[in-house]
């Protein structure tokens, strides 16, 4: 965090994210603190491959089972 504009900026995508409800597709924040050089997140444990890793592993994919996958995404 270089700049007061940084430190506004992630303050405000900490207050976001607290505000956001429980949903089995969102991350948890579980807690929050500053230090002189950061901000850290401690957030929710997801354990197994990044979505990436799961599309690209699959190969192809049919336009319903993309469907179903953009679905799950922005299900929130």
């Amino acid at each position: 965090l270089r700049t007061a504009i940084d430190i506004d900026d992630i303050r405000r995508e900490v207050k976001i994210m607290r505000h956001l409800p429980q949903h089995l597709n969102i991350m948890t924040l579980k807690d929050t603190y500053e230090d002189n050089n950061a901000v850290h997140l401690v957030m929710e444990l997801c354990e197994g491959k990044e979505l990436f890793d799961h599309i690209v592993a699959r190969g192809h994919y049919t336009e319903h089972a993309a469907a179903a996958v953009t679905k799950t995404i922005v299900e929130v």
